[in-house]
């Protein structure tokens, strides 16, 4: 077996053939989940120094995005509810993003016929207008499937990217949901407005 086709292997054995204890926590499409979490210092009214938090959470069974923060002592000092965000994933959420682009039916074939090193990378969020599946309430990242080789070379020492797939991951549903996706189309960039909201 070629060594460019032997690493696009090892790639896909890493991301989905790892035993459960290696990987990444496994996600619930019902559970909340954290998506960030920082304790800081404050100064009060009164001039003493607070230890807060604030955390970000995201009940995808609701399809709700929490920003809440406490007090040393677990009193809510402020709570905001809604229903987008542009908070990238997790490290949990990434990796479960790469195990489902790496693993479906149209996707491994390539992966495993690529002639050079494979990367599956990305994980931008992307939120679009409602009614979508990654309009309010969604949670979904963008996926970039690409191959560099050193057999095409631009110029002395670089290496060139071919693009095998860009990918729509909905991490509330936990799925595929566009495998062969337009990056004209399929971005933030084509709806404005769905970007304009989710930033206010």
């Amino acid at each position: 077996m070629p060594a460019a086709r032997l690493l696009a292997v090892a790639l896909l054995a890493l991301l989905v053939g790892l035993p459960a204890s290696a990987q990444a926590p496994r996600l619930s499409p019902s559970a909340p989940r954290v998506l960030f979490r920082v304790a800081d210092s404050v100064k009060t009214d009164g001039g003493q120094r607070e230890l807060v938090t604030r955390t970000v959470t995201y009940d995808p069974a609701a399809g709700l995005y929490t920003d809440r923060t406490t007090g040393a002592d677990g009193r809510v000092l402020s709570e905001s509810v809604e229903r987008t965000s542009v908070i990238g994933p997790t490290p949990a959420e990434a990796a479960a993003a790469r195990r489902l682009v790496a693993s479906h039916p149209e996707i491994a074939p390539l992966i495993e016929a690529a002639g050079g090193t494979v990367h599956v990378e990305g994980g931008f969020p992307l939120v679009r207008e409602p009614g979508h599946p990654c309009g309010p309430g969604g949670r979904c990242v963008l996926i970039d499937v690409f191959e560099t080789s050193a057999d095409r070379l631009p110029r002395p020492g670089g290496a060139t990217a071919r693009r095998l797939r860009y990918v729509v991951v909905d991490l509330r549903a936990l799925r595929v949901l566009d495998a062969d996706a337009d990056p004209a189309g399929d971005g933030n960039l084509a709806n404005p407005a769905a970007r304009r909201r989710s930033r206010q």
